[in-house]
């Protein structure tokens, strides 16, 4: 049975969905993808809370104010990366991702693959916090086999195998949030007008605006966030396959001690995901920003073919790049390594085209508006001028002549941290600001404390990026439990910074209370379910 949607919005017409909404089923449909995506984003905030204290021992432990013992300072520093990148912003961006196809008309078309993908995640997320946290496994997140199976006595390998399969598991998420993405994307919200499966997927990937006469659809054209978002589940879904191969390998040899794989193929199989898996958070935040600065500009995103045609290399040239985190590895004068990484150093480049035509599109559709400036307009464009510093930087580690210099120094952990947390984690705290209220009914955030939030935010965080990146250009190494003493100075100058970036957390926290805490919309002498005196 297919179900009758009412006219699109006009072309040009920011994306909404009331009339959508009004039609009873697809009422209660919405009502529970907010249930949905509101206990997505508690749980990855709640995520955000573990992996930053840890991060904060990591870093305590460096600077010689706390004691840690090795394994648990490398322990920490697995449970940190997994819990900071995948269970916090990975987590987050794949939750609102329902709600930004949700708000341009894309309603889930069944609940089953959204309910698998969030608890897949939870349940691989405290497998791994107790394999690392308490069973002691210190591999660190890309465990760098076969480092996993050499653990000098400080995690057996039936932990090993533990911790494979609970990562095994949020890959599982992964897959499954994948196919829920294309199963709602292509489906009646397309509006097709030559409804076949065809027809589908060349407009859930942008051929309608590269050939609008072949590839109708009613709504006019198809929504710029669909774009990214159809090309991260195509690549995520592919990238995660090889990745998983690799982790059933791992379980099959804690069981079978003579079991082993090469270590190169393990390298490629690690890292056919590795570098992917940062485009599971870079792509859902573009289509946040595709949807949410319109909004605050009060016009259409600036857009067109160019955008669709980046989409595509993007969904192409994202599954071969692995081969740049590889570049030193070339064991007995492996060619065959030697050209991967040729090949794949022009290929990374290449990315570097849907990133920065976002950023032109993005910067287009601000100039000469009417910006709305709020605190969730405020983070998206600290979010979008951070985007463009740790791009700027991903070009100088994908260039093969600085691999002798950076890799493997905090350099790489300062450029990691700078998009990671810098550029997705301001992205997310612009969505909380931007999509809360609506998907609560409760009044706006406190626009001082958001700005205090801010500023505390990129103050706090760039002091502490900084400071690990001069360490990476003076040699740093990473991935160490104690630096060198020659380091030791800048360490402990960096927790300042951070002391600053966790006060400004605390901030939002309160600011976040106030807002869940006050009057409903549709009541403003209501609190807490009693009258304000």
């Amino acid at each position: 049975m297919t179900t009758a949607y009412p006219p699109a919005p006009p072309v040009g017409a920011l994306p909404y969905d009331a009339d959508y909404a009004a039609t009873p089923p697809l009422a209660l449909v919405e009502a529970r993808t907010r249930r949905l995506v509101l206990r997505w984003i508690w749980t990855a905030t709640a995520f955000l809370g573990v992996a930053g204290v840890l991060g904060l021992l990591l870093r305590l432990g460096q600077a010689e104010f706390i004691s840690l013992d090795g394994n648990l300072w490398y322990a920490i520093m697995t449970a940190h990366g997994l819990g900071a990148f995948i269970a916090w912003a990975g987590f987050f961006l794949m939750g609102i991702s329902f709600w930004v196809l949700n708000k341009c008309g894309f309603h889930i078309r069944s609940f089953i693959l959204p309910e698998i993908t969030y608890w897949t995640m939870v349940i691989g997320v405290v497998g791994i916090v107790l394999t690392t946290l308490l069973g002691g496994f210190g591999g660190s997140w890309v465990f760098l086999y076969p480092l996993a199976f050499h653990s000098a006595g400080q995690w057996s390998d039936t932990v090993t195998g533990v911790f494979s399969a609970s990562v095994l598991i949020a890959g599982v998420s992964i897959l499954a949030y994948c196919a829920a993405v294309l199963h709602t994307i292509i489906g009646p919200g397309l509006q097709a007008e030559k409804d076949t499966i065809g027809q589908r997927i060349g407009l859930a990937f942008g051929f309608g605006l590269l050939w609008p006469s072949r590839f109708k659809t009613r709504r006019g054209r198809e929504p710029y966030p669909v774009l990214p978002l159809a090309v991260n589940a195509v690549d995520m879904f592919l990238a995660t396959l090889p990745f998983a191969l690799l982790l059933v390998f791992q379980i099959i040899e804690s069981v079978h001690t003579g079991f082993s794989i090469n270590t190169l193929l393990a390298g490629n199989l690690l890292w056919a995901f590795g570098h992917p898996v940062v485009y599971l958070l870079l792509f859902p935040a573009a289509a946040v920003y595709y949807y949410l600065i319109p909004r605050y500009a009060n016009r259409p995103l600036v857009a067109g073919r160019a955008v669709a045609v980046a989409w595509l290399i993007a969904l192409t040239f994202n599954l071969f790049v692995w081969a740049h985190h590889l570049y030193l590895n070339y064991p007995d004068g492996n060619t065959v390594q030697e050209s991967l990484g040729t090949i794949m150093q022009p290929t990374t480049y290449a990315l570097v085209l849907p990133s920065a035509l976002s950023l032109f599109s993005i910067a287009a559709t601000i100039y000469k508006s009417n910006f709305q400036w709020n605190a969730a307009s405020k983070f998206l464009i600290a979010g979008v001028i951070s985007w463009l510093v740790a791009g700027l930087q991903g070009i100088i580690n994908a260039t093969s002549a600085f691999q002798d210099t950076l890799h493997n120094t905090l350099w790489v952990v300062g450029h990691f941290h700078n998009m990671a947390f810098l550029n997705m984690g301001l992205l997310i705290f612009g969505a909380m600001y931007g999509f809360l209220p609506e998907l609560t009914g409760r009044a706006h955030f406190n626009e001082r404390l958001g700005s205090l939030h801010l500023w505390g935010t990129l103050v706090g965080g760039y002091g502490w990026v900084v400071c690990q990146m001069l360490q990476g250009l003076e040699g740093a190494p990473r991935r160490w439990s104690r630096l060198p003493d020659t380091y030791l100075d800048l360490t402990r100058i960096s927790l300042i910074f951070l002391a600053v970036l966790v006060i400004a957390q605390v901030i939002f926290l309160i600011n976040l209370y106030i807002t869940l805490t006050r009057s409903p919309f549709d009541d403003p002498t209501v609190r807490h379910g009693k009258p304000i005196r």
